[in-house]
């Protein structure tokens, strides 16, 4: 049987070692799975102009301004796994989810029949981890097979 891994990526430099380290620890054979979640209610963080006048004008500063920022984060997030998978020499699956982080990458590793989720630890401080919660926390407690938090 074929381990089935699935990979907590959200493009950072944090997601990235959990890749490389998931390459490291499992099987060339293995079969690799990522997850990116496009948190609802989020700030983006791909950079874009808004136009000054932009705020006066209602809910959309530029009609369909969300689609473009959403095709733009899909392209970045798609080059930076094409970009693992060549330096790593595996596949890599990408799958795209929508919603809360915490909640989605817990239903994915159930979608996929992951073996394992391996996760990077994004290292907020105390205060944040209290106010906001930690997703990596989070999964260790709810995901339905074993976590491995890189860090």
């Amino acid at each position: 049987m074929t381990p089935r891994i699935l990979i907590a990526f959200d493009g950072s430099s944090t997601a990235g070692l959990a890749v490389a380290r998931a390459v490291e620890w499992f099987a060339a054979d293995s079969e690799f799975h990522a997850v990116y979640v496009h948190g609802t209610g989020e700030t983006i963080r791909i950079p874009v102009a808004i136009p000054p006048h932009a705020a006066t004008r209602g809910l959309d500063p530029e009609p369909g301004l969300e689609r473009r920022i959403e095709k733009q984060e899909r392209e970045f997030i798609e080059k930076k796994i094409r970009d693992l998978t060549d330096e790593h020499g595996v596949q890599i699956r990408l799958h795209w989810r929508r919603g809360d982080p915490r909640h989605e990458i817990v239903q994915a590793a159930t979608d996929v029949s992951a073996d394992v989720v391996v996760i990077g630890s994004r290292g907020h401080g105390k205060i944040s981890r209290l106010l906001l919660g930690s997703v990596s926390s989070f999964v260790v407690e709810h995901a339905p097979v074993s976590t491995l938090v890189v860090r």
